[in-house]
């Protein structure tokens, strides 16, 4: 059976103040990342240290080119940022697909932080970098 590999040029990244009022933002978006850190708790003793795992924190880490039309980056995530509640988030692979158990989703809350809105060089398009953390883990979806 061939292997098939997950290439994001068709990816989905969804924000919103709630799930039923996401707003599509992969046609601005250049990258998507979804991201475990887990912490490490070193215990030293006499004989060694061992090491155990820790709390696990998740975050939604995007760029995105700035834009100014209606429903673009500077609309949408100025809203969430000024808004100061935790807001929903979806991303998928293939936003052309419906999401099933060979097209994920992950859901879950994230707490909108400020980012820069202008931010590039000379002749480059500007850029929006976010790293929001997610309140708990995100969920994997299969069913639309």
């Amino acid at each position: 059976m061939p292997v098939t590999h997950v290439i994001l040029d068709n990816a989905s990244i969804k924000l919103g103040p709630d799930n039923l009022t996401l707003k599509e933002l992969a046609c601005y978006a250049s990258h998507v990342e979804l991201s475990p850190d887990v912490s490490v708790t070193t215990l030293d003793t006499f004989c060694g240290s061992v090491d155990y795992p820790g709390v696990v924190k998740w975050a939604l880490i995007a760029t995105l080119y700035q834009s100014y039309d209606v429903d673009g980056t500077e609309e949408v995530l100025s809203a969430l940022v000024t808004a100061g509640d935790p807001c929903a988030f979806e991303v998928s692979a293939y936003r052309s697909q419906a999401i099933s158990a060979t097209n994920p989703a992950w859901t879950g809350t994230v707490i909108p932080q400020p980012y820069a809105p202008l931010s590039g060089d000379a002749g480059d398009g500007s850029e929006v970098s976010l790293e929001w953390s997610l309140v708990g883990t995100p969920t994997k979806k299969t069913i639309p």
